[in-house]
């Protein structure tokens, strides 16, 4: 019996499978190694994202140019009534809007000019009557004689607009002012007014012109970051609802696999739209037409996408027993 060698027998190596060749050698150095290039589909949908980046910058700055975001409020002076050389000085400014009830709120300060004053400057000499008339509605103001006159608020109706519009609504005011002086006498001197406007209102974009007659007017609508963040929010809801079926169709079709936390997802977007919709900037009472268009379909869609997972779900529990 032949002995055998305790020495192990190393396997015969194929050709090419050893060593490595001379070139094989230079190839492989760290310093001839080839640059590794991305696949072209990962080059393109680079491309394609720096476009879409640029295209956004570009919208961004168009939209802020729209709508006015960096434009400044103004004033605007008119001249009322008759020119006899004595004016009453006049200051309009806006207070705030409330668009549920269609009414503005409009502080209106009074001064005195040269010839009407009394023994101070901030007092009349004899008694101002100021009679202001809208469409609907008429109201006086008295200013005593050597009292001072201090600023008073009026409330105004908002015409030729609706919040159910929202936010696109608009809305006009027309606004007539008249002023007298009298000395206590059934005589009363008619008095001319420079009208001095304060085109500022917060949430608003508010502008005064004079209209036939020698009324002013005065044309409201959502200021522009408003409407951008109201048009972004809606969108939103849009987009979160298509998620919302897309995900529960294809679960729903068995094409991708019911987890749990897509149901808590899709129960929690039940409830997070509804807090959305409520802190859009000047959000109206709900009912408006694009609360109809937008809101409520998202709110059905994200409660048929969350039914159609836990549906999917149960299923799924019930064929693994």
């Amino acid at each position: 019996m032949s002995e055998q060698s305790s020495t192990p027998q190393v396997p015969s190596e194929a050709p090419g499978a050893g060593a490595f060749s001379p070139a094989q050698r230079v190839r492989t150095r760290p310093g001839f190694e080839k640059p590794v290039l991305p696949p072209r589909g990962s080059r393109r949908r680079s491309l394609a994202l720096l476009l879409l980046l640029a295209v956004a910058a570009i919208t961004y700055l168009a939209v802020l140019d729209i709508f006015g975001l960096t434009s400044r409020s103004s004033e605007q002076t008119f001249h009322l009534g008759p020119e006899n050389g004595d004016s009453l000085k006049i200051y309009l400014e806006p207070l705030s809007v409330d668009a549920v009830n269609d009414a503005i709120e409009m502080r209106l300060s009074v001064a005195p000019d040269r010839g009407l004053r009394g023994t101070r400057p901030d007092v009349p000499r004899r008694d101002i009557t100021v009679i202001i008339t809208a469409s609907d509605w008429s109201e006086s103001r008295v200013f005593r004689s050597d009292q001072p006159i201090a600023p008073t608020v009026i409330r105004a109706d908002l015409n030729d607009g609706s919040i159910v519009e929202y936010p696109f609504d608009r809305y006009r005011v027309r606004l007539g002012l008249q002023a007298f002086e009298s000395d206590g006498a059934a005589s009363e001197r008619p008095l001319g007014q420079q009208v001095t406007v304060w085109e500022g209102l917060l949430g608003y974009r508010f502008k005064a012109h004079q209209v036939q007659g020698g009324d002013l007017a005065f044309d409201l609508r959502r200021a522009g970051a408003h409407i951008l963040f109201a048009v972004a929010a809606y969108s939103a809801m849009i987009v979160l609802a298509c998620n919302s079926l897309a995900i529960s169709c294809l679960v729903f079709l068995g094409l991708r696999r019911a987890e749990a936390n897509l149901v808590g997802a899709l129960a929690a977007l039940v409830f997070a739209l509804p807090a959305l919709r409520d802190n859009i900037p000047g959000a109206p009472p709900l009912g408006v037409w694009a609360d109809l268009a937008v809101f409520l379909w998202a709110e059905l869609a994200a409660v048929i996408a969350s039914a159609l997972v836990v549906l999917s779900w149960a299923r799924q529990a019930d064929d693994r027993r």
